[in-house]
């Protein structure tokens, strides 16, 4: 049914073009404005009604930071109180008022709560959970007055080295050009093939891995990767969950591969 709507809409709209390109004073239709009407406005017609709304080429999504009247925000209430925007107008900074209730944030996986402080500059602790490519915030206590908030781009990383990660507050010391041992790496594809040198034989090795990516560690020492390694722990690093994978291999280098 949706197909054949399209279809219908697109006759329509190219019968109309028909008409609006032999008036052009003024031109109508001329969606994105380069002074002629075709088939280009009626592309940028369909892909602003699939994205619901926005300017074109503008990816959309859902933004919220309030208290809800009190209420919880969850996701199978996220769009009854996120408002739909262009993920490029997500505020940097801003500010929320509560009286004595629980503060909230929902915004897309590629931003994150990167600070909330109170009116005394002193840190909010909050918590968070991922729902559909959203991550939705609350801080863990009750709040009277104000709260600052400052929401930062997302950037993932990823660790291999001898000594076991422990959750950073702020961003990891990385190193991208110099691939050895307890070293943190800007993540910048979705798959991964590195050696990992000036480790210790004998000794074991770690490897830290986004958890929403939903990557795999393998070590190509190994002959059977998927059942040689075992999931030790989850840290935290910007409020992004990090797994700590854990090996069953030693040495001085290991050849790490993630998907």
């Amino acid at each position: 049914m949706k197909t054949r709507f399209l279809t219908l809409l697109a006759a329509v709209l190219l019968g109309s073009i028909s008409a609006f390109a032999q008036n052009t004073n003024p031109v109508k239709g001329d969606v994105n404005e380069d002074g002629t009407v075709d088939v280009a406005d009626l592309v940028n017609v369909i892909k602003i009604m699939k994205e619901g709304g926005g300017a074109v080429g503008e990816k959309m999504c859902y933004w919220y930071a309030g208290t809800n009247n009190g209420n919880a925000v969850q996701a199978d209430n996220l769009t009854d109180v996120a408002s739909r925007i262009a993920e490029s107008e997500v505020p940097e900074t801003g500010s929320v008022t509560a009286n004595g209730q629980y503060v909230y944030f929902v915004m897309p996986e590629t931003k994150h709560i990167k600070s909330l402080t109170d009116g005394n500059g002193s840190a909010v602790e909050f918590t968070w959970t991922d729902v559909m490519g959203y991550k939705i915030y609350k801080t863990n206590n009750k709040i009277s007055g104000s709260i600052n908030f400052v929401v930062a781009q997302t950037v993932y990383y990823w660790y291999a080295g001898q000594t076991q990660p422990t959750s950073i507050s702020g961003t990891p010391t990385v190193d991208d050009t110099n691939f050895t041992n307890n070293k943190w790496h800007t993540l910048n594809a979705n798959q991964i093939n590195q050696t990992i040198t000036g480790g210790t034989a004998g000794n074991s090795w770690y490897v830290a891995v986004p958890t929403d990516k939903s990557f795999k560690a393998y070590a190509s020492d190994m002959a059977t990767p998927n059942n040689t390694w075992k999931k030790l722990s989850i840290i935290t690093i910007n409020s992004i969950s990090y797994d700590i994978w854990q090996p069953n291999s030693t040495g001085a280098k290991m050849n790490v591969y993630m998907k």
